[in-house]
């Protein structure tokens, strides 16, 4: 008798897990239904004190799913953003009178992302970031950047 090489062993034995693990989960009395998830509201607050357009560099950019292909999920300052699916502010948004940016979900989503980077190479930079999901508190960031290039990147995914 010749001897059975273990690799042909234990590839006869996976194969066999393999398949007795697809009959038994493929079993009729399984619920094939998907369970239905609601989603969830997201309001993002950003306040930007002393950017410079010249010097510094802005980024804020969010965006979400929704199940329905519904493009009009976000309004920004109150204002519904009509056929945008993500939403990007740079330096130039908080050089004028406008300091502080709230972006809210218009209904809830299912996928959220998010990304902050700001880096400056000026005059000291306050920064202050919040999330919130379904009028909870997640994520707070506020630190005071310093110049020479010091920064806040972050990305959020919930």
């Amino acid at each position: 008798m010749k001897k059975v090489n273990v690799k042909i062993a234990l590839l006869g034995i996976l194969s066999a897990l393999t398949f007795s693990m697809l009959t038994i989960g493929c079993s009729k009395d399984d619920d094939n239904t998907i369970p239905e998830q609601k989603g969830s509201h997201y309001k993002i607050t950003v306040t930007l004190n002393n950017v410079n357009a010249d010097q510094d560099f802005v980024s804020i950019a969010v965006a979400g799913g929704n199940p329905g292909g519904k493009t009009d999920v976000w309004k920004v300052n109150g204002v519904v953003k009509t056929g945008e699916s993500a939403i990007g502010l740079g330096d130039t948004d908080f050089t004028g009178a406008t300091k502080t940016y709230i972006i809210e979900t218009t209904e809830p989503i299912r996928a959220f992302s998010g990304g902050v980077q700001i880096i400056n190479y000026g005059a000291p930079l306050s920064v202050d970031y919040k999330i919130e999901v379904d009028g909870k508190v997640k994520v707070t960031e506020n630190p005071t950047l310093t110049g020479d290039g010091a920064n806040l990147t972050k990305q959020y995914s919930f």
